[in-house]
C-alpha cells in the first residue's frame, strides 16, 4: 500500500507543485483586488465550482487511467487487498488536493491573520477545510463513476453535495460533510472490484449506492421536464409569465400591478360602502409597498457571508469596521495605511460587550439583527438600540420611511412608527403608531401595500402560490393565493374590508415535485427544514400536501415503475432477496428508482 501511495504521488508531483504555485499566486492576486475572506457566498461560487471540478478531474485522470481492462487487471491483481488499493489511491488523491488546494488557502489565511489588521476568524480556516472535503467528495464520485458499469453513476455526487452544502455554522457543517464523505467513501470502496461489470455486492451497499443515484435522477429528470414544459409553453404562447397580458384575476396580474392598481383590484368585489370612494381615490395616491425582502440573517461562524454587508465605513474617521464572528464585535481598520483601530461593541468604540447576534449594516445608518434595530450615532461613534422585538418575532424587511412614519415588516406584524418629537436625543426609540397582525404569517406573503387616507390607513396583504427564491435555491410549496384589504383608523383599530381569492397561474404539477417521488421530495427538503440556516421563514416539509391531483399521479408513476421493474428483472440473474429489494425500492420511490435499477442492474443479452 505504501509503495502504491508513493507511486501515485510521484506520478503527479510535478503537476501538483506547478498547480500549487499557480493557485497561490492567483489567490494572492485576487486578494489584492478584493478581500477574499469577506466576500459574499455568490462571489465564492466560482471558487467552489472550480475546486469541485479539480477533484473530479483528478479522479478522471488518476482512476480513469486504470479503466482500460489491461490496466485495471494490472492494478487489481497486486498482492494487496482491494481496500488497500483503494486506500492508497484515495490517500494519494487527498494528499495531492491538500498540496494543490489547502496549503495555498492556509498560506493566504494565515498570512492575512499574522501580517495584517484584517479580520480573520476560525471560520475562515474551517472554510478551507470544508472546500477540501467537497473536492474530495468530487474525487470519490468521479472514481466511483470511472470503475462503475454505467457512466451515469457520476450522478451519485448530487445527493451528498446537496445534503451537505449549506450556509450554516462551519462547526455544524462538519456533521453532514463527514457523513457525506463516509457515504461516498463506502460506495466507492465497494465499487473497486476485479470484475467491474459485476453487480454491486451486498444489499446495504446496493441501497447506499442506489440512493444518491436515485436522488440525482429525481432532481435531474424533474428539472429537465420542467425546462421542456416551460420551453414548450413559451413556444405555444401559453406560459403565463411570457404573455403580453397576464391572466385576468391571477397572481401575476397583481404582482405586476402598481400598488395603487393592485389595491383597486383587491377592492373590485367589495360591497363595503366606502370601497367605491377608495377605488376612485387610489389612482391619485402613491401607496407604499413592503416586501419580505430579508430572506435570511447571518449566523455566527457561517460558512460564507450572505449578500448583506457585515462591514460599514466611518467616513468621518476613515475607519472600516468589519464584524468578527469570533469576538462578536466590529473591528476597525484604516483602509489607507492598514492601522488597527480596535473594537466596536454594543456601546461603541472601545467597548468589548459583544452583540448577541450577527448584525448587518444598512445604507441609512442602521444595524439590524433578527430582533433588534440600531442606529449608528456618528458623533459619539456608538449604536443606539431603537427597537427590539419579542422572542420568536423577527424582521423580514429593512426600515422604509414614508408618510412621516417608519414602516417595518416582521414575520407576524406590519409595524408603523412615528418619531418621538419630544425626545431630546435624535436617536430616541420611535413610538409605535399602529400595528397590524399578518393574516397568514409571512411564509407565502408577496407584498403589503399601504395607503394613507384622511382618517386612517388602507392596508392590502397579498399571498402567492408558494414560490420562493432564496439565493440560488428555489422552494416550492402549494398554496392558494388570496388578498386582503384592511382599514386601520386613527386610533389604530383594524377592520377587514374585503378578502378575495386569486386564481393560480401555474399548475401544481409543474410547481411542486412531490408527485414525482414523494419520499425523495421529503429527503430533498429535509435539511432545509431541520437546519438553522437563518431563514426568516423556516421551511416546513409537507409530507401530505392538500392537492388531490398529486395522489393519482404519484400512485400511477410508482405502479408503472414497479411493473417495468418486474419486466426488467426477468432477464437479470439475482437472488430473491435482492430482487425484492429492487421491487420495493421501485414501488416506493418510483421513476428515479427505476432509472437507478436500469443503470446498476444491466439485463442479460438474449441468446
Amino acid at each position: 500500500m505504501k509503495d502504491l501511495f508513493f507511486s501515485e504521488l510521484r506520478r503527479f508531483r510535478l503537476v501538483a507543485l506547478i498547480a500549487m504555485l499557480a493557485h497561490l499566486l492567483i489567490l494572492l492576486f485576487l486578494n489584492r483586488m478584493t478581500d477574499l475572506l469577506q466576500q459574499a457566498y455568490f462571489e465564492s461560487v466560482p471558487f467552489f465550482a472550480f475546486y469541485l471540478v479539480l477533484g473530479l478531474a483528478l479522479a478522471l485522470v488518476q482512476v480513469g487511467s486504470y479503466r482500460k481492462p489491461s490496466q485495471w487487471l494490472w492494478l487489481m491483481h497486486r498482492p494487496l487487498s482491494t481496500s488497500k488499493i483503494f486506500g492508497a489511491l484515495a490517500l494519494s488523491a487527498l494528499t495531492l488536493l491538500v498540496i494543490v488546494m489547502l496549503l495555498p488557502m492556509l498560506v493566504l489565511v494565515l498570512g492575512t491573520d499574522l501580517f495584517t489588521s484584517k479580520v480573520v476568524d476560525a471560520r475562515h480556516y474551517m472554510t478551507a477545510v470544508h472546500l477540501l472535503a467537497f473536492a474530495m467528495m468530487a474525487w470519490l464520485a468521479g472514481a466511483h463513476a470511472c470503475v462503475s458499469h454505467h457512466k451515469a453513476a457520476i450522478a451519485v455526487l448530487a445527493a451528498p453535495i446537496l445534503l451537505s452544502m449549506h450556509l450554516i455554522s462551519v462547526w455544524w457543517l462538519l456533521l453532514p460533510v463527514s457523513l457525506a464523505l463516509l457515504w461516498l467513501g463506502w460506495i466507492t470502496l465497494k465499487s473497486f472490484r476485479a470484475n467491474r461489470d459485476a453487480p454491486v455486492q451486498g444489499n446495504i451497499t446496493l441501497l447506499l449506492t442506489a440512493l444518491p443515484l436515485q436522488f440525482g435522477f429525481f432532481l435531474l429528470v424533474f428539472e429537465l421536464g420542467s425546462f421542456l414544459f416551460v420551453t414548450g409553453s413559451i413556444m405555444a404562447g401559453t406560459d403565463p409569465l411570457n404573455t403580453e397580458y397576464p391572466p385576468k384575476g391571477g397572481v401575476i396580474e397583481s404582482l405586476r400591478a402598481e400598488p395603487n392598481k393592485a389595491m383597486v383590484l383587491a377592492l373590485e368585489g367589495s360591497e363595503d360602502e366606502r370601497a367605491e370612494s377608495w377605488r376612485q381615490q387610489l389612482p391619485l395616491m402613491e401607496p407604499l409597498r413592503l416586501y419580505p425582502s430579508v430572506h435570511r440573517f447571518p449566523l455566527r461562524h457561517q460558512l460564507s457571508n450572505l449578500n448583506v454587508p457585515t462591514q460599514w465605513y466611518d467616513e468621518t474617521r476613515n475607519i472600516f469596521w468589519t464584524f468578527s464572528h469570533d469576538r462578536m464585535l466590529f473591528h476597525g481598520r484604516n483602509p489607507q495605511n492598514g492601522s488597527d483601530h480596535g473594537w466596536w461593541g454594543v456601546n461603541g468604540t472601545g467597548d468589548l460587550t459583544p452583540f448577541s447576534e450577527v448584525p448587518f449594516a444598512l445604507h441609512e445608518g442602521y444595524l439590524m439583527t433578527r430582533s433588534a434595530l440600531y442606529a449608528i450615532d456618528e458623533d459619539s461613534n456608538r449604536p443606539h438600540e431603537l427597537l427590539r422585538l419579542a422572542q420568536g418575532e423577527q424582521f423580514v424587511n429593512i426600515p422604509e420611511r414614508r408618510f412621516n412614519r417608519m414602516f417595518l415588516l416582521t414575520n407576524q406584524r406590519v409595524l408603523a412608527y412615528r418619531d418621538d418629537r419630544q425626545a431630546v436625543s435624535a436617536y430616541a426609540p420611535p413610538i409605535l403608531d399602529w400595528q397590524l397582525p399578518l393574516p397568514d404569517g409571512v411564509a407565502q406573503l408577496e407584498f403589503v401595500d399601504i395607503a394613507e387616507l384622511l382618517d386612517g390607513w388602507l392596508v392590502s396583504t397579498m399571498y402567492g402560490e408558494g414560490h420562493r427564491q432564496i439565493g440560488f435555491n428555489q422552494f416550492h410549496h402549494y398554496a392558494m393565493p388570496f388578498q386582503q384589504v384592511l382599514y386601520v383608523d386613527d386610533e389604530g383599530r383594524a377592520s377587514l374590508v374585503y378578502e378575495r381569492e386569486i386564481h393560480r397561474d401555474h399548475s401544481p404539477l409543474q410547481q411542486v415535485d412531490w408527485w414525482f417521488s414523494p419520499l425523495l421530495h421529503l429527503l430533498a427538503e429535509w435539511p432545509d427544514s431541520v437546519l438553522d440556516k437563518g431563514l426568516t421563514w423556516p421551511l416546513k416539509a409537507d409530507a401530505l400536501p392538500d392537492v388531490p391531483v398529486f395522489y393519482p399521479v404519484a400512485i400511477g408513476l410508482m405502479l408503472a415503475s414497479f411493473i417495468i421493474a418486474v419486466l426488467w428483472l426477468r432477464r437479470v440473474p439475482m437472488n430473491a432477496t435482492r430482487r425484492y429489494v429492487w421491487l420495493i425500492n421501485c414501488a416506493l420511490l418510483g421513476v428515479p428508482a427505476l432509472l437507478a435499477l436500469i443503470c446498476l442492474e444491466p439485463r442479460r443479452a438474449r441468446a
